[in-house]
């Protein structure tokens, strides 16, 4: 699946202690390094065409910020609140964020690669054009969220809630989904592809032996 790429329309310019203080409303192509957002309040803010590497944006209030164009590298995103937020074509790679909070937040052209997001919220998101690959997102609460044209591979799903959230269309057939939580009658995965061995545990959970 092709989702579009951040773009940046010139080089991006080293983050200084004074740029980076201005950050807590607007930025804009900037290349911030090790930059320490941790515990920040960073709610609306505005950053567009800026690349983020070894950042520290844990337990920062990022609620209803907005990233257009953005790079994220090796960042650390566990306990930041980042409800309501908006990102559009950004990229996440080698990042953690255990029990971040991404609740009714929107994602467009959106790919996760290697990403440790093991008890984020997800809660209410809509995703379209949002590529997962090798991510781990054990325990995390994906209920109720709206999925257009996105991809999962080689993830972690383990005991992950998708309750109402349709999986049509989505292959998680390279994915660990043992212990997910879905509806009684396994709704949520309708139109989805899924392994046999999958298939197997799945039928289990409503007390049925496949051999």
């Amino acid at each position: 699946m092709d989702i579009r790429s951040p773009v940046f329309s010139d080089e991006l310019t080293p983050a200084t202690p004074a740029t980076s203080a201005g950050a807590e409303s607007r930025a804009e192509c900037l290349h911030f390094l090790k930059t320490d957002f941790s515990g920040k309040r960073l709610a609306e803010a505005e950053f567009s065409e800026c690349a983020f590497t070894a950042c520290n944006f844990s337990n920062a209030n990022l609620r209803n910020a907005d990233f257009a164009d953005a790079i994220f590298e090796r960042c650390d995103f566990s306990g930041a609140a980042l409800g309501k937020s908006c990102f559009r074509r950004v990229r996440f790679t080698e990042c953690k964020g255990v029990g971040a909070d991404f609740s009714e937040s929107s994602f467009r052209d959106a790919a996760f690669e290697k990403c440790g997001f093991s008890y984020a919220n997800f809660n209410s998101c809509k995703l379209n054009g949002a590529r997962f690959s090798e991510t781990d997102l054990s325990f995390a609460d994906m209920m109720l969220c709206a999925l257009k044209n996105t991809a999962a591979d080689k993830c972690r799903f383990r005991r992950a809630s998708f309750f109402k959230t349709p999986l049509k269309g989505t292959d998680l057939r390279t994915c660990d989904i043992a212990g997910a939580a879905f509806s009684e009658n396994l709704a949520e995965l309708k139109g989805a592809k899924v392994s046999l061995l999958q298939a197997a545990a799945l039928l289990r959970a409503l007390g049925i032996d496949a051999e």
